[in-house]
């Protein structure tokens, strides 16, 4: 069996948690409104866009710039909040705990190896 090793930095995994974040709120949202009946016709006529460019920065295929997730804010009538702040950085949720006492850099949990290794 083939496994694949990668190790994401703190900076990629800080990146992918505020994205999913945001994807997450920005459908949560549509959900919501979908129960009072909008579709993305509707959306995207709102926006004087194209239903596939919604469905597709929607979905994930395209990236969702500020200015456009901003405008999908103002078509279902919701506001956008935003905070800087420190992190409560606790183990679990891909932080590593310390496994080193003695000052020395935490080790990196990188994963099972192949049997042909």
């Amino acid at each position: 069996m083939t496994f694949f090793r990668f190790d994401i930095d703190a900076r990629s995994r800080t990146a992918g948690r505020f994205i999913g974040r945001v994807r997450r709120e920005l459908l949560k949202a549509i959900t919501e409104e979908k129960g009072e009946g909008l579709t993305q016709q509707e959306l995207a006529r709102r926006l004087e866009s194209q239903r596939s460019d919604i469905n597709r920065q929607l979905s994930g295929e395209a990236d969702i710039s500020l200015r456009s997730l901003a405008d999908l804010a103002w078509a279902l009538d919701r506001e956008i909040t935003f905070e800087l702040r420190r992190p409560d950085n606790t183990e679990g949720q891909n932080v590593a705990p310390v496994t080193s006492t003695i000052g020395h850099k935490p080790a990196k949990i990188i994963g099972p190896r192949t049997s042909n290794e």
